[in-house]
């Protein structure tokens, strides 16, 4: 039976009370990229990016909070574990260095290309169609390559994933929520069976869904009261067992989310 815990907070004020490790974290945090202007279509549904308040922040602020759960999230990560982040492109640079000077080893870089994204209305410019997702390790040992890399074909193993948005019976209310075809290619890639996943920005809780799918376990974050109740709604109808913790700041608590006896 795999484990999913669901703990209702904000990241940057659960992840310090938390003890134990995992083995590889996987999460889509705020690009900085939300904005008020709302596009209306004739006979179609309205685009808006106004994401919510969560994806607001001055570029200082956006760099601060940036590095101050990754720099949570590497005392929680094995060492030689893989971090994957999800990130506009326009900020790879920012994220890797930041990253980088808390001692994490950068690898790679993965585009995701949506095959299907918002349409441009006023055709002023191209398509929003393409996403990255940073891909370093905590740490990095020259002597024995230790962290998880599942090498499959040379012809599936480019750094480019291609899958349309979701659509249809899997897409929920979040704005943002990510493909389960996508984040199960990384599980799969990054990750082994019972494993635990980290996801300190759950959203919809796509991470929990594929892992579980793929005989991995989770600890999920969402500090968003409806998101948390879509999530914790889905999970509960499709997996395996899910525990809901909504006081995620007791260090005795958050010891016992991590321990082995939990998630082995």
């Amino acid at each position: 039976m795999h484990k999913h815990n669901l703990i209702f907070g904000d990241a940057l004020r659960v992840l310090p009370t938390m003890g134990g490790m995992v083995d590889a974290v996987i999460t889509d945090p705020p690009y900085n990229t939300a904005h008020k202007n709302t596009k209306v279509l004739k006979g179609r549904k309205a685009l808006s990016a106004d994401f919510g308040a969560w994806d607001y922040f001055g570029e200082q602020e956006y760099k601060a909070f940036t590095a101050a759960w990754i720099s949570n999230v590497k005392r929680l990560l094995k060492p030689n574990g893989n971090l994957l982040t999800f990130s506009k492109l326009e900020h790879i640079s920012d994220i890797k260095s930041i990253y980088e000077k808390l001692g994490f080893k950068h690898h790679g870089t993965i585009i995701w290309h949506k095959t299907n994204p918002a349409p441009k209305i006023r055709k002023t410019g191209f398509l929003s169609s393409c996403e990255a997702i940073l891909w370093a390790t905590n740490g990095y040992d020259d002597a024995q390559i230790s962290y998880t890399f599942n090498f499959s074909k040379q012809n599936e193993m480019h750094n480019f994933i291609e899958t349309p948005i979701c659509m249809g019976l899997e897409r929920t209310a979040h704005p943002t929520q990510k493909p389960k075809r996508l984040i199960s290619r990384l599980l799969e890639i990054f990750t082994k069976q019972g494993d635990c996943v980290l996801d300190c920005f759950a959203g919809s809780g796509t991470v929990a869904a594929a892992a579980d799918a793929l005989c991995r376990n989770t600890v999920n974050v969402e500090n968003d009261a409806a998101y948390f109740s879509l999530m914790r709604a889905r999970l509960q109808d499709t997996v395996g067992k899910v525990s809901v913790k909504r006081s995620g700041y007791a260090r005795a608590i958050s010891r016992k989310l991590l321990s082995p006896q939990l998630i082995s």
